[in-house]
């Protein structure tokens, strides 16, 4: 086994160990059991449903994001999609990322650079998502006014980003231009090789210039919005003056957790950030623990069956997948 992997998962572990103290340190197992079977069916059903529904619309807008190239194909995406997340769910370092990758290459000709690009593209606006999904509550809901000045950061960053993206829409050539220049300060023989990666990253954001595919993407990120959104309120039922805003909240903060790296399938962070986030909105200890089991179990088991089925549809092997994520971390 390779030190690097060694490393992943016994920092993996470790930092999965410190979330599930944290999150278990103030907890009664016994009344936050009782919470947990006081969840109704009907809520968990509709929670199941909602999960790939909400993976669905991320494929929908991955195919909108897909630079357009005739030899390329843009079918069969959800199964991608899926396939990347249980990864993310079984593994630790986002391997799932690299399991997306390797499928575009191989199965739909986009090149490594464009399937790569087309992920961070994607990442990117779904950190300015989470980030409004944190700040947007915070400003309109008092009991969550002791985080204003995270939510500040926040704004400023969210709005900053969203300048850089009319900025390129109307000068495109300037950022070409900038990228180029700190490519010419490296040595030749690599120039040539960075300008063509360059060219083809850049070509992941060619949906900006039309107005429908920005349409689009708006739309399918809202509406996969919705359906975490839609989660967490349900598993909040109940409880009292939880509505909208707070469920964006509690969602923000299950996506904060679920992005710091190596913990394998988001296993302690997301739980530590979840329950102590909602304890800020005024969600009892086990309520709050309750819902954030919940949300993160729900979701685990309905896309890890899901993509291991599509995984074993395919024709592609755990080494690739490794070996293409070590190419990705270089």
């Amino acid at each position: 086994m390779r030190k690097s992997t060694v490393f992943q998962l016994t920092g993996g572990l470790l930092i999965a160990g410190a979330g599930l103290y944290i999150f278990f340190r103030d907890v009664n197992p016994g009344i936050l059991l009782k919470e947990i079977r006081q969840t109704k069916y009907w809520i968990i059903l509709v929670s199941v449903i909602l999960n790939p529904l909400s993976m669905w619309f991320r494929a929908l807008r991955w195919e909108l994001m897909l630079p357009s190239r005739p030899d390329t194909v843009r079918n069969g995406l959800f199964p991608m999609v899926m396939i990347g997340f249980m990864f993310n769910n079984i593994f630790p370092a986002r391997i799932g990322e690299a399991a997306r990758a390797v499928l575009l290459w191989k199965k739909n000709r986009f090149t490594v650079m464009e399937s790569v690009g087309s992920l961070l593209i994607e990442r990117f606006i779904d950190c300015l998502m989470y980030a409004s999904f944190f700040f947007i509550p915070v400003f309109l809901t008092s009991s969550l006014s002791s985080l204003s000045f995270y939510a500040m950061l926040m704004a400023l960053g969210v709005g900053i980003s969203i300048l850089c993206f009319f900025l390129y829409l109307f000068f495109p050539s300037v950022f070409r231009a900038f990228v180029e220049k700190i490519i010419g300060f490296f040595p030749e023989k690599m120039r040539k090789r960075l300008k063509k990666f360059s060219d083809e990253f850049f070509s992941n954001l060619d949906w900006i210039f039309s107005f429908r595919n920005v349409c689009g993407v708006i739309l399918y990120t809202i509406l996969g919005a919705l359906c975490s959104i839609g989660v967490m309120f349900l598993l909040a039922r109940g409880v009292e003056a939880f509505g909208f805003l707070k469920s964006m909240f509690g969602v923000a903060l299950a996506a904060f957790g679920a992005a710091i790296p190596l913990s394998p399938g988001y296993v302690g962070t997301l739980h530590s950030a979840v329950s102590g986030g909602l304890k800020i909105a005024g969600v009892g200890v086990e309520k709050a623990g309750a819902i954030a089991i919940l949300y993160h179990a729900i979701g685990y088991i309905t896309v890890t069956v899901i993509g291991l089925y599509y995984f074993f549809s395919t024709r592609i092997s755990l080494r690739e997948i490794n070996e293409a994520k070590q190419d990705l971390d270089r």
